[in-house]
Order: C-alpha cells, then structure tokens, then sequence
C-alpha cells in the first residue's frame, strides 16, 4: 500500500493530526416515509414504526376509548404505493377497512416534534341517500400539550367549484398536508373523513411522510 503522508509532503502538503474534524450540522432532519406495506395484512402497526420515529392508536373522543391501529390491504382499489393502506379495523370485510368520524380516527404520535405532515386519503362515496355536506379526509394536528393546532383537508371535495360532480374525486388518491404556522410543534395528529351528514365519505390512508432528527436520537 502507497505511503499518502510522503505523497503528500512530498507535493509540499501538510498534514495536521491534530485538526478536529469537521462538525455536522446540529438539525440534521431527514424525511420518514412509511407506507405500512412492511407488515402482513392485519397487523397492529401500534409500535411497529417506533424506531422510525411514530407510534399509533385508533380512538374515539365520544365514548373515549383508545385500541390498535392496522395495516390492511386495500380489496377494492390499489393502495398509494404497495398493498396495505392504514385503518382503525382489521375485520377482513372488503368495506371494513373504511371509516369517517364516526366510527373514530387513526392517531399518530411522534418521537419529534413536526412542522409539518403529509398522507394521503382514499376517499369512497357511500350508497347511504343524498345530501350536500362537504365531507373530506382530514389531519387535526395537536402540540405536546394536546392543544388543538388546526385541521387540513383534501384540497378537493365531491363538488367543483362551479357546483357540479367532482369525477376524479373518489376512489382515488389525494394528499392531505398539515403545516403549523407556530413553527416544529405539532407532537400527534389524528386522520379521519369529517362526518357532517349526507354524503358520507369514508376513507382510509396511506404514505404517512414526517421528518426526523438522526442526530438527536429518538
């Protein structure tokens, strides 16, 4: 193997032993991706990324009760990438997957604090009547002391501006991104499809996208 030290010397180099390297940047943030297509169909995902940095709960505020969250595969469409999308039930229906406010919402917590989130929602139309409220998948967001930060929705809805059909609204993928105007504060969010009367529009996610701090440990 060649002597570098002489090589170097020898072109009038200096090699200084004792510089310290170089420091890396104390924020070091990388983004996370998970698309829940590591695990079987059926899995509780509660703690499954907890080493990626987000643990999850389904919940209900009305009762209160908390219970597992679930990868499942998605039988009547294609999951945003992969197989398995994320839902509050594991019942192995091909409708049983989906859910709106009703029946509760996926939480997510995170080891780091967040300036922002993004997924992406399934939505589905029911067959349940007519109506015109303007249900949409949704994150709520909260800060490390539960304090409600704000809600973002699908930019788009069941209806185009000008009133009539959106077509390329259900049963097709759209991200939903949450951004706190108060900066890295946002420690869970919650996913669910608002449920403010007919139409129903149930959902389910997938492609959850949140940074990290690889520096600073968990």
């Amino acid at each position: 193997m060649p002597d570098i030290h002489k090589k170097i010397t020898a072109l009038g180099g200096v090699i200084d032993i004792n510089r310290p390297p170089l420091r890396p940047p104390i924020n070091f943030w990388r983004s996370v991706v998970v698309n829940f297509d590591t695990v079987a169909s059926g899995t509780a995902v509660d703690t499954v990324y907890a080493n990626e940095g987000v643990t999850f709960a389904s919940l209900t505020t009305s009762p209160a009760k908390r219970w597992s969250a679930y990868a499942m595969l998605l039988q009547m469409g294609t999951a945003q990438t992969g197989k398995n999308v994320l839902t509050l039930s594991n019942k192995p229906g091909w409708g049983d997957v989906l859910f709106d406010g009703r029946q509760g919402a996926v939480e997510a917590t995170f080891s780091q604090l967040q300036h922002s989130v993004t997924v992406w929602a399934f939505p589905m139309n029911s067959p349940e009547g007519l109506g015109n409220a303007d249900n949409r998948p949704f994150i709520d967001a909260f800060d490390a002391n539960g304090a409600y930060l704000g809600k973002a929705r699908t930019q788009f809805g069941t209806k185009n501006p000008d009133g009539t059909d959106n077509a390329n609204y259900f049963a097709r993928w759209q991200p939903i991104t949450f951004v706190s105007s108060g900066g890295r504060n946002i420690k869970t969010v919650r996913l669910s499809s608002q449920a403010a009367g007919a139409p129903w529009v149930y959902t389910v996610f997938d492609t959850l996208t949140f940074e990290r701090n690889i520096l600073i440990g968990s």
